[in-house]
């Protein structure tokens, strides 16, 4: 006979590894536990199919805090930040100490003045903020302001403090640089000649050590190859596809070409209209379906992926931590996200 025992709190416990009694408490609320336990609890009563899984669900929603997160990311660059908006979505959706949801802006209007009223919009709708955004002065002190108020404002990307004196999540930029530039000394099949540089702007901190860095080790350990003054593209793929057929006519020894920023995928409809693909190294940012498709085709070497779910997730973490610590925490509060280097042999994994 086929044993259809239904499963009990012990089969529970069992399963999540964790003692009856622990499992007693989740279920009835009989004392304080870790959000984190608590979850554990649901997910082991819905994978054996106990009877009390959703009530099991809903007793841990009750209990968790509830905030809104107001995001601001750049209107530009739309497949990656569509990406990584999605992947912010997920993460609140999962957290397990929190009920989370999360309010989305994008800025088109780069004006000083248009992205603090945009930040500030945000800041009376949410309980804590995150923002990607070029340093300025109004900015900077629209930030201070909101955080001296008690709300929580992470830096995403790219820092807004000249000092870096803030949350951050994201690539420690200048080691994004110094890597760019280590891929294009042992990769671009030469010793000398130009490097094409594409950046979003120069109030841009992420960008500005990025390209820092870029220079920094082609000085150390390829001075053959140089720098060329960095173009600006705004992030915009129409500007970025005309700065790259420029650089191709106006340098003929041009050995290698970075986007820093966004915008890469103007690089790629350019090389794509070339009848023969120059012989240079190419690195664009962001891992995306067009830059995935460029790489099995040639046209472009390496892709630096900022790696958008784990982003996302510290991000929700940290935002999360903000509401509940008191001063801000270099060490705890800068979360740098380790880039993944993109090639034709790994894209796939």
């Amino acid at each position: 006979m086929h044993n259809h025992k239904r499963p009990t709190i012990a089969t529970v416990a069992a399963h999540a590894g964790l003692s009856v009694a622990t499992v007693d408490r989740v279920l009835n609320a009989r004392a304080p536990v870790n959000p984190g336990t608590a979850e554990q609890v649901f997910q082991a009563a819905e994978a054996v199919g106990y009877f009390a899984a959703r009530l099991i669900g809903q007793r841990i929603r009750e209990r968790r805090p509830t905030y809104r997160f107001g995001v601001l990311l750049l209107g530009t660059a739309q497949a990656f930040y569509a990406n990584l908006a999605q992947s912010i979505s997920d993460a609140a959706q999962h957290h397990a100490s929190a009920n989370l949801s999360c309010q989305f802006d994008y800025i088109n209007d780069r004006s000083p003045s248009a992205i603090v009223a945009q930040i500030e919009q945000l800041a009376v709708q949410c309980d804590a903020l995150a923002v990607v955004s070029f340093a300025h002065p109004l900015i900077n002190a629209c930030l201070t302001q909101i955080r001296d108020a008690g709300v929580p404002v992470v830096a995403l990307l790219s820092d807004i403090h000249e000092q870096a004196l803030e949350p951050y999540v994201g690539q420690d930029n200048h080691v994004v640089g110094r890597t760019m530039g280590w891929l294009l000394a042992h990769t671009c099949g030469a010793r000398k000649g130009s490097v094409g540089i594409l950046l979003g702007g120069h109030r841009f901190l992420g960008h500005q050590a990025r390209v820092k860095g870029l220079h920094s080790y082609l000085a150390e350990h390829a001075p053959g190859l140089k720098p060329l003054e960095p173009l600006i593209n705004l992030d915009n793929c129409d500007i970025t596809e005309e700065a790259t057929l420029d650089l191709l006519a106006r340098h003929t020894d041009l050995r290698g070409l970075c986007v820093v920023g966004g915008g890469g995928d103007g690089v790629i409809n350019a090389l794509a209209q070339l009848p023969k693909r120059p012989a240079l190294c190419c690195i664009l940012q962001e891992s995306t379906e067009l830059s995935r498709q460029a790489l099995s085709r040639g046209l472009i070497d390496v892709v630096m992926d900022s790696q958008p779910r784990q982003t996302a997730q510290a991000l929700v973490q940290l935002l999360v931590q903000l509401l509940n610590d008191e001063g801000f925490d270099p060490v705890r509060h800068r979360v740098h996200i380790p880039p993944q280097i993109v090639t034709p042999e790994n894209m796939g994994t």
